[in-house]
């Protein structure tokens, strides 16, 4: 009997202690029952994480931190992970704290390395890289907003300011608008004033249309010889066009032939001494005439000289 109740007690101890194994086990996140294995981080800040968070690889739960401590000599925080043997890190992997601190909503990912590297062993130390943090972003990112925001707002006074002047009482817009509505409403009174007469100028116009289709239809042949003759007059028109086009051409090669010196035109265009011996022969004529006109006598002796001989 004593043997027995000794028995119960070693059993229940026995059992006291896997509860409390299995307990501390679930609340840490660790698999009950499979193998899971140690590594090693360090940071220069631990950014809000506590034993407990979740650690994580592409978003799914692997395992948990088991320690946080901070190392006196070189003042680093030292973060201690378990993994389910499970999941495999390879070598090349780094660790990062992602999350808000301030919501208590801190894990820490690893970012696996090359799929062909070999895993990491049992307590080896992963390398780390420092996460954006939503809060440190907009802290320093503030000022610049705040700045923005001002100047935003600044413009937002000016223009409901100037909103306010266009539609204060006798403003250019009250006026406009003023307008508009007086002349909507002269339009309004001059249709209903006028409806009647509009109505029959509709009536008309569909009368004419009416009266216009019966005569297209009954002069078909008319129209017919009148396209017919407008076609040949157009065939005639192109054929002068042709005509023109020819002469203008030859009149560009003329041109062209006087511009580059060819013929007695093109000589007496493109040579300066031709065009001066000219002038200086009208010059000449010019004096000898008015030398007649001014002493007819003595051509007149010179012309009786002349018949005497």
């Amino acid at each position: 009997m004593k043997a027995s109740n000794e028995l119960k007690v070693g059993i229940a101890i026995i059992l006291s202690a896997v509860a409390f194994i299995l307990g501390v086990r679930f609340f840490e996140d660790i698999p009950l029952f499979k193998g899971t294995y140690d590594l090693y981080t360090v940071y220069d800040d631990a950014r809000g994480m506590i034993v407990g968070n979740a650690v994580r690889i592409s978003g799914v739960d692997v395992g948990s931190v088991q320690e946080v401590s901070l190392d006196p000599e070189t003042n680093k925080v030292k973060v201690r992970i378990r993994l389910d043997k499970q999941y495999i890190v390879k070598e090349g992997a780094y660790t990062e704290i992602t999350g808000i601190d301030a919501l208590n909503a801190v894990q820490m990912v690893i970012h696996q390395g090359p799929p062909d590297n070999p895993p990491v062993n049992d307590g080896d130390f992963l390398p780390n890289r420092i996460a954006n943090d939503l809060f440190t972003s907009l802290t320093e990112s503030a000022p610049g907003l705040i700045s923005r925001s001002d100047s935003v707002l600044v413009g937002l006074d000016g223009t409901i300011t100037d909103i306010g002047e266009l539609v204060q009482p006798g403003s250019d817009l009250r006026r406009m608008f003023s307008s508009f509505r007086s002349s909507a409403d002269a339009i309004e009174q001059l249709l209903s004033e006028e409806r009647v007469r509009i109505g029959r100028v509709l009536a008309n116009v569909d009368t004419l249309t009416t009266a216009l289709g019966e005569t297209t239809q009954g002069a078909g042949d008319s129209l017919a010889i009148a396209t017919q003759q407008l076609n040949e007059l157009l065939r005639r028109v192109d054929e002068n066009l042709a005509a023109l086009e020819n002469t203008t051409n030859t009149l560009d090669s003329i041109l062209g032939k006087i511009d580059q010196g060819e013929g007695t035109v093109g000589l007496l265009i493109n040579d300066p001494a031709l065009y001066h011996q000219m002038d200086s022969t009208l010059e000449n004529m010019n004096a000898l005439f008015l030398d007649i006109k001014e002493n007819p006598v003595r051509y007149m002796r010179a012309l009786r000289l002349f018949d005497i001989l």
